[in-house]
């Protein structure tokens, strides 16, 4: 099947006007993007479970999006026997993709066979367009779209205080607090308080750096890499929080750009950050493909060794549940350095690998 033959808008008009999902124009994006990155391309179960994983916020809603699949699919088996056919003979079986899916009943009736021919252009445009034009005269008992500006499993305000945890306090500066112990000792020396010992303030010296994985298999979780910048730079109240970009693994270079603009020798970035810094990974590690690449372990296994022999301290915060890591690269590299899930007991455990609170957590043999 070819990209352009995938009836997604059809499919998504039809899980928000039909069953009322709270979808935006953001999450159908997000899927046409993450398809022409190449990402689920390879197979119908990767195309179905990049749909489940950005659509659905339930168990019932992801039973709805791969019910709706089911359609589509047994739709493409039928249609593939019937090419023999004649147009005559093809133009009376068919109808619009469109009307066939928003008949689809409740989750507790039985689904109906799929008889239409999909339609799809695949531009974000047009798809943009079509989204919000589709049926405006319908009523809808719950509203259309819903901006979501949180991540569910770790909401920004959590963010905030899991980055406001990291501290390297330093007194410096001019000495404007009061010596308690100093001047004591100084009265008992003395016998008299002529004058109070001061001492310097304490200061947050803690600088975070955030090596983010971007493209690919990342694209789904572009928008938590922003929420993590976001919340690090404007309520972390770090010293200086600096972020870098890469694709799989570094590879010589790291990137001061999304784009993969700015480019920076990965031994000069080391050099510059210094052996304090918090170094925060953030990346998928293949688990979101399922798949394992021996070649992605060893270079990644390299890069890994390069930057603890640098900093203090750096852990690993991948997007995907702990649950996929399993038989993909993902496992390979936890093994390396602690990984965690992004989940809000997740975060706290990275937090606390880059405070210097190291507990390790084996995995399942």
């Amino acid at each position: 099947m070819k990209l352009e033959e995938l009836p997604l808008l059809d499919i998504f008009n039809s899980l928000r006007q039909r069953h009322g999902l709270l979808l935006g124009v953001d999450d159908y994006l997000v899927v046409l993007r993450s398809l022409q990155a190449g990402f689920g391309v390879p197979s119908r179960q990767e195309v179905e479970q990049l749909c489940c994983l950005v659509w659905a916020k339930s168990e019932e809603e992801n039973r709805l999006v791969k019910r709706l699949f089911e359609q589509i699919w047994q739709y493409f088996t039928v249609d593939s026997e019937n090419d023999s056919l004649d147009a005559t003979e093809t133009s009376t079986q068919s109808s619009t993709l469109e009307d066939s899916l928003s008949e689809t009943p409740p989750l507790d009736e039985a689904l109906p066979e799929l008889e239409t021919q999909p339609s799809l252009t695949l531009e974000p445009v047009q798809a943009v367009q079509a989204v919000r034009s589709s049926r405006r005269d319908r009523e809808l008992k719950r509203p259309r779209y819903s901006l979501l500006t949180e991540y569910f499993p770790v909401t920004k305000r959590q963010m905030k205080q899991n980055w406001r945890s990291l501290r390297r306090l330093v007194r410096e500066g001019v000495p404007t607090q009061l010596n308690v112990e100093a001047t004591v000792a100084k009265m008992g020396r003395e016998g008299i308080l002529l004058e109070p010992v001061l001492m310097p303030p304490r200061c947050n010296r803690a600088d975070l750096v955030l090596m983010i994985d971007q493209e690919g298999s990342m694209v789904p979780f572009h928008q938590l890499s922003r929420q993590l910048i976001e919340t690090a730079k404007r309520g972390g109240r770090l010293r200086q929080t600096r972020v870098f970009y890469f694709h799989d693994y570094p590879d010589e270079y790291l990137y001061r750009h999304p784009a993969f603009l700015n480019a920076q020798p990965i031994a000069e970035v080391l050099e510059e950050i210094g052996e304090w810094a918090m170094v925060l990974i953030v990346s998928d590690a293949g688990a979101a493909r399922g798949n394992f690449d021996q070649e992605r372990v060893e270079s990644t296994k390299v890069w890994i060794k390069q930057l603890q022999q640098s900093v203090r301290h750096c852990a690993w915060l991948n997007p995907m549940p702990k649950e996929c890591w399993q038989y993909t690269t993902a496992r390979e590299i936890a093994r390396l350095l602690p990984m965690f899930e992004m989940s809000r007991q997740g975060m706290n455990g990275a937090i606390s690998v880059l405070r210097g609170r190291y507990f390790a957590e084996k995995m399942d043999e």
